[in-house]
């Protein structure tokens, strides 16, 4: 993915919720890649989320997030329908995995 695309992608569909550095509706993306989901300290998440916690926020459990966040996780508090562009997702984890 290209990052600067991602970049992009993240200001006009995830800055209206979510920060890099703090958390707000959603929780701080910064330095996501990799981490156990739902493992931010100090953000409340949601039950569906939290039964994800013993995964990793690999490419591929992100690609499907992004995908489908409904899908992923069922009951999920994030109001966002999904990105339906492949490229576009990993244009935006190429971002995430950036920061």
């Amino acid at each position: 993915g290209n990052p600067a695309k991602g970049e992009k992608i993240f200001k006009n569909l995830c800055a209206v919720c979510h920060s890099l550095t703090s958390h707000g509706t959603g929780p701080a993306l910064a330095g996501l890649a990799g981490t156990n989901i739902a493992g931010q300290d100090g953000f409340s998440y949601s039950g569906a989320l939290s039964g994800k916690a013993t995964l990793k926020w690999t490419d591929a459990n992100m690609n499907k997030w992004l995908k489908s966040p409904a899908d992923f996780a069922p009951g999920n508090a994030m109001a966002f329908a999904g990105i339906p562009s492949a490229k576009d997702r990993l244009d935006l984890i190429a971002y995430l995995k950036a920061t």
